[in-house]
């Protein structure tokens, strides 16, 4: 049974891990998208999707991982890749610094120190990266209204990650077998909170890559007048609805305000505590509150469509997420 278990978590974590490149490669709206994320994305997923086939073919065959080259190499690139994806998406525009190669360091433990103490000190370091994204994302949340989900979310992550530490130091002491079947695990685990994520907010990587460059970036506002744009953004949504349209974005918006991009995403992190895309999710579902009330004939999509939504399945993870209910929930309780 737990073979099968391990087997089914490992083959689709290998899925998961092309789907979720591909998809933030190609598909993902977010603005902090820069060649190193991209590059640090595919390593990562391609690493640990390399360990799970090898934990497929594990609990399937019997063959033993540790004693496959391929499998050392991957296991020893997670740590060094899962930092510097994770730095490029919350610190897009940090500069590719040449110290930045000091976090491969971990790729040279196994040519120095025996398996037994390098693979310790390599979960030890993981688990060093996990603790320091939940604290930087922990000193983020004057920033944000609505961390506390994103929050939960990366601490899970790191429970998880000492966890897989502890499992490491545990390897000369237990069977091998057990330490496959929750390495595996938990990497699958790991898969299946992103994707979880990823769908509760949509939004997620430009949530915390906005509220960082609002905390730690040169203030933008100088010499433009708060009050007067705050009162323009308003009346566009409010007169104008330009939130109705899909293909929104923030440079748009920024020129319908005569401000930059830059101005527009610091005075909406500043001013109102949250991205531009919870911005405009919010300006959306408020409407759609409205539409649900107030129009008790029209359907769901109609609504949905109405207000901006690109798809009736992203209305309702935004509806759920600003307001705890679906659609139809909201309507059936209000009326």
């Amino acid at each position: 049974m737990a073979d099968t278990i391990s087997i089914l978590v490992a083959g689709f974590s290998v899925v998961s891990a092309a789907v979720l490149f591909f998809a933030y490669a190609l598909f993902m709206p977010f603005s902090g998208k820069t060649w190193l994320s991209l590059l640090t994305c595919g390593v990562f997923v391609l690493a640990l999707g390399n360990l799970q086939f090898t934990h497929f073919i594990y609990f399937l065959e019997g063959s033993e991982p540790l004693a496959s080259t391929n499998y050392r190499f991957w296991l020893f690139v997670v740590p060094s890749m899962f930092y510097l994806f994770s730095r490029s998406v919350i610190q897009p525009n940090a500069p590719a610094h040449p110290l930045l190669l000091l976090h491969l360091a971990p790729l040279a433990l196994p040519f120095f120190l025996p398996q037994e103490i390098a693979l310790p000190i390599l979960f030890l370091i993981g688990t060093g990266y996990s603790v320091w994204l939940v604290n930087t994302i922990y000193s983020l949340r004057d920033k944000r209204r609505q961390l506390r989900f994103e929050l939960f979310f990366f601490i899970v992550m790191s429970v998880i990650a000492v966890f897989v530490l502890i499992l490491g130091f545990s390897i000369p002491y237990i069977d091998d077998r057990i330490f496959y079947f929750f390495y595996s695990n938990s990497i699958g685990l790991a898969f299946m909170l992103v994707i979880a994520g990823i769908v509760a907010i949509p939004g997620l990587l430009n949530d915390l890559s906005e509220a960082a460059r609002s905390k730690y970036a040169a203030s933008t506002l100088a010499g433009i007048d708060i009050e007067d744009v705050l009162k323009k953004l308003d009346a566009l949504m409010v007169d104008d609805k330009i939130y109705q349209d899909e293909d929104l974005n923030l440079s748009m918006l920024a020129a319908e305000l005569g401000v930059s991009s830059h101005q527009l995403s610091e005075l909406i992190n500043s001013r109102l505590g949250m991205s531009f895309s919870r911005y405009i999710r919010e300006r959306r579902v408020a409407a759609a509150r409205k539409l649900l009330l107030s129009e008790s004939k029209q359907s769901v999509l109609s609504i949905s469509l109405d207000t901006g939504f690109r798809s009736q399945s992203s209305f309702y993870a935004a509806f759920k997420d600003i307001t705890g209910l679906s659609p139809g929930e909201y309507r059936k309780q209000r009326n």
